[in-house]
């Protein structure tokens, strides 16, 4: 638990390991098993976790996403 907004945490960990993939959602990119197409031109990001969570990657962070992954 922690008192900090979203976009506090953005600010003050490292932009080159944590990526906000949703207006809800901030991940570490090492943690990140796979990008999966979902409906709609989006996608979602399974985790490396022993669950394979999910994370919901939005339309316009997609864009942000390829081009930082060159992917």
């Amino acid at each position: 638990m922690t008192n900090y907004t979203l976009r506090d945490l953005e600010e003050r960990l490292d932009p080159a390991l944590f990526f906000r993939a949703h207006k809800s959602n901030l991940v570490n990119l090492k943690h990140v098993k796979e990008i999966v197409p979902w409906f709609g031109g989006r996608y979602k990001l399974v985790m490396r976790d022993a669950a394979g969570s999910e994370v919901a990657l939005s339309r316009a962070q997609t864009r942000t996403l390829r081009a930082r992954l060159r992917w």
